[in-house]
Parts: C-alpha cells; structure tokens; sequence
C-alpha cells in the first residue's frame, strides 16, 4: 500500500486550481459567532432518502452540505482533505482503497459513526432489491469493507487514480453518510426526516416553505461553526428570489447565467456580493447516433458548425455564459492545445446538408420552461438557417433522464458536471456499453483512450488522452458543448467564508456574519 501522503501529492499533481474568486483571508478573531441565515434555492426539496430521490439536485446538496458529511472535501486548491476519513491510502494498480475514520463522530441521533454506517449506506443503494436510481453513480465501486471499525476498503472494478477527490468529496446522494439506525426506524417516514453527522440538525421542515436547520452541538468540529441557524426556502421565481435579497429576507440566494440581468444588478450594489465558480465540464447535447438523421456524420457535423457560440451566449444570458469547445472546460485540469473543435461555419453547414440529399427533420427535447423554450427557439432559428427543421419537443424537467437513458430521442439536453478528475464522467458518457453512453456510439480507439487515461498516474500523458478524446468526439460530432459551467450564488455583503462552489453547491456550513 501506498502512504497517504504520497497520495497528496499525487492529488496534487493532477488538480490544477479551478479558476474562481478568491476568498481574502480573514483574521481569525473577525470569524463571528451566531446568528442566523436565511438561503433562497430555486427549487423545493423531495427529500433524502437516496431510495426515494435518486439524485440531489443543486437545493437538496446545498442543505444536505448542513445536516451530512462525506469522507472528504475539496480544499481551495480542489485537493481533496480529511472531514470523516483521517487519511486514506491505495494499492499499487489503484483499484484498492482504505480510508482511517475520524474516531468519536455521532450521528444527530446518537448512534456511532464508524466504518459499518458508511458500508450499510453503499449496500442499501447497491442493492438491486432497492432498485436505487443513484447506484448507476457508484457501478465502478465493487464493494465495500469494514474490517474494523475504523477501516473503510472501497475494492473498484477499475483503477481511479484520483478516488478521494471525486464523488466521495461532497455530500452527494452517494457520499452523504446517513444514520443506518435512523433509516431503519423511520422507515417511509425518513426521507423528509435526515440524520447525519454535520454540523446542523434538522429542526422542522414545511414543504414548499422553508426548513429550519440549528446548530448541532455535538458535532466534533464545533469552534469552526459559526452560525445559530440556517433556513432554507424555496423561491422559484428568479424576480422573487432576487427582490427577497435585495429586502433583506434572504442573506443568500442561488441563480444562474439565465438570470443575468440580476447578477449583473448585484454586481453594481454595494450592498450586496457576486460568488461566483468557473467550474469544469459543460452544459452538452447528445445526438443518437442509431436513428436518422444523426445516423450520418454529416448532418451531426453540420448542425454543429451551425451554431454561433457567441450569439446564443448573448441571446439567451446577455453574453454571461462562456462558449465551450470541449467537456473539460476553463476550470478543469485538462488543458488542450487542439481540442478539435468544428469551426462556426454556416456555408460549409449548408454544403453538408446538400451531400446529405434528404431533408434534415428532427425533434429536441427541451424542458417545459421559459428556460428551455428560449434555448429550443434559438437553436432552431441557428439549425433553419442551414436548412434543417428541428421540432421542440417539451417535457418536464425529470422526464429527461429516464427518456435519455432509455435512447427514447433524437437530440437531448444533459450536462457534463463540475469535478475534480474528468474520468467517472468520461468514461460513464463514451465507452462502449455504457447505459449512460447517450450517443450509442462505439469507437474501439474512443474506447482506448478512455481505457489508458484511467490507469496512467502520469499527468501529462492523462492530459494528452483526453485532448484526443475531445478531438474524436468534436471531429465525429456525437455531443455538442454550449457553455462551460459557471456557478453563481448572490449574498449581502455581510456573509464571509463562503466556499468555492464545487459542483453548484452553496455551502453555508461554515460561513459567518459580519
């Protein structure tokens, strides 16, 4: 086995720092305790209960990042550091990995953290009985082992070089570790009563209101928590949720590149302060390759060549949004000289078109909100222009997945997410055989450059795989990339120590009021 801290400073060779704003030290003694904050989310939360919700979106993980806690975390650097997991070290071939637990941790409940809880969590979502949306997310894991109570072994099906710092990091549907006993006992009841081991107890919850979280007063890091009290609300409107800011009836509030008039807004107030995280990936599309029209690479490359970054970027987020050209984006480690982008080439889209000699007609799901509508009509105006006919197709938002995994569309709307290593993603969106593997496309050197990149600890030679996986993916046109991911959160002034926002996540765990 290898020692952990050789495996710090191999994390440390692979992450490059996102680039984002930078939190300006502060004197230890200007840290402030109590009080309490009140955050904004887009949307309301389903619960916590992994077996129940699949997957936590950007709302449930900002409260979850509160009431759970994973293994690890991302420092500034986007190295990953102890939170339950004291240390950790690897087999030779990167397939083993044993984490030492943090001793004397309890759940709000009152039961033991030790080496079973985070094993019972992973079993109960493997379990195909469960039929868990989330066990798609830990498939590369075989087993886990818990051969005594402070030893955690993940034994992968493949290598992961990279393992502490990707989806043990954040307290995700997969990574937030929850009271087995409390699961157990509540029963139906749990999903909207979670317990973990964080830093906030869950005080009371109204659905479609807010909830209520206190300071937990038994939590092991308690001199570094600040706050009394965090609430949480719902607030779907993007005008209400910015008006409730700028009144003083929410300190924090989540937005993004649709709503740019209002970051923009904040950003001229003195009294209010922009977060903002330029992370990795990108937001994508996938065409399905086995039906037509996207069963010939020319109408894909077409399409494509088509589309003016730029102008969709000002049509539909006032230029906020930056144009991607690869899934690895401006905040990930990856950096390519040649990506393989197809140039915005509107004669040459028209020409591919006319080779193709059929007419060009084809259906894109998009969500059923003014979001979604908007981003359907102008790529249909782009697509109209170079003579292909594409029909939006509107569908609720949790519709998407289930039709995209299922290969029930032609062209469909996903997201390559923010990361810390681009390989979980990569692999799980373009190797063969894949169920996430949208495009139902199958490349034997696709495959093998997904292959190496996995098992090579050499950073260099990494990084030069997966440059050629963006060229033979943009040369065969099997996904597109519109805007790389940024995330951004608005605060009064008031709120320090806030984060980087990895994956979107708005951690107020650990702020404080000025």
């Amino acid at each position: 086995m290898i020692a952990a801290n050789r495996t710090s400073a191999l994390v440390r060779i692979f992450l490059v720092a996102g680039f984002a704003i930078s939190l300006c030290a502060v004197p230890a003694n200007a840290q402030k305790a109590g009080g309490s904050i009140t955050v904004g989310l887009e949307l309301d939360i389903p619960g916590f209960d992994p077996l129940k919700v699949g997957v936590f979106d950007t709302a449930a993980l900002t409260a979850a990042s509160a009431i759970f806690e994973s293994l690890t975390y991302l420092d500034d650097k986007g190295v990953a550091q102890p939170r339950l997991a004291l240390s950790w070290t690897h087999s030779d071939d990167f397939k083993i990995w044993t984490f030492k637990l943090r001793p004397g941790v309890k759940f709000h409940d009152g039961t033991p953290f030790n080496a079973e809880a985070p094993k019972a969590n992973f079993d109960r979502q493997k379990d195909p009985a469960n039929k868990c949306r989330c066990a798609f997310y830990i498939s590369a894991i075989n087993n886990v082992q818990a051969p005594d109570e402070l030893t955690l072994v993940y034994n992968l099906n493949d290598p992961s070089v990279n393992f502490p710092a990707t989806i043990l990091s954040y307290t995700n549907q997969n990574a937030a570790i929850q009271s087995p006993t409390a699961w157990k006992t509540k029963g139906e009841d749990y999903n909207r009563n979670p317990v973990g081991t964080g830093p906030f107890v869950l005080k009371s919850w109204t659905a479609g209101d807010r909830m209520v979280l206190e300071r937990n007063p038994d939590y092991w890091d308690k001199d570094k928590i600040y706050l009394d009290r965090i609430i949480v609300k719902p607030l779907p409107d993007a005008q209400s949720r910015f008006a409730s800011l700028q009144s003083g009836e929410a300190d924090i509030i989540w937005d993004d590149e649709a709503s740019a008039d209002n970051i923009q807004r904040a950003e001229k107030d003195p009294k209010l302060k922009v977060h903002t995280y330029a992370g990795s990936g990108a937001a994508v599309a996938a065409f399905n390759t086995k039906v037509a029209p996207f069963d010939d690479v020319r109408v894909r490359q077409a399409l494509v060549m088509a589309l003016d970054r730029k102008k969709l970027s000002q049509a539909l987020t006032n230029g906020l949004a930056r144009p991607a050209t690869n899934p690895y984006g401006d905040g990930s480690w990856v950096k390519c000289k040649d990506d393989g982008a197809l140039p915005y080439d509107v004669e040459k889209a028209k020409a591919l078109i006319k080779d193709y000699g059929k007419p060009v007609d084809f259906k894109m799901l998009v969500t059923a909100t003014p979001r979604g509508r908007a981003n359907g009509q102008v790529l249909q105006q782009f697509w109209k222009q170079v003579g292909a006919n594409m029909e939006i197709e509107q569908v609720d938002q949790a519709t998407i997945p289930p039709r995209a995994f299922m290969r029930q569309f032609q062209l469909t709307p996903w997201r390559i997410v923010d990361l810390a290593d681009p390989d979980i993603q990569m692999y799980a969106n373009f190797h063969t055989g894949s169920p996430v593997a949208l495009a139902n496309y199958s490349n034997p050197e696709l495959d093998r450059l997904l292959e190496h990149a996995r098992v090579t600890a050499d950073q260099d030679q990494r990084n030069e795989d997966y440059c050629a996986i963006s060229r033979l993916i943009n040369t065969e046109a099997i996904w597109y990339w519109t805007f790389q991911n940024t995330y951004y959160a608005m605060s009064s002034t008031k709120v320090k120590g806030l984060p980087k926002m990895y994956s979107g996540v708005i951690d107020v765990s650990r702020v404080w009021l000025e």
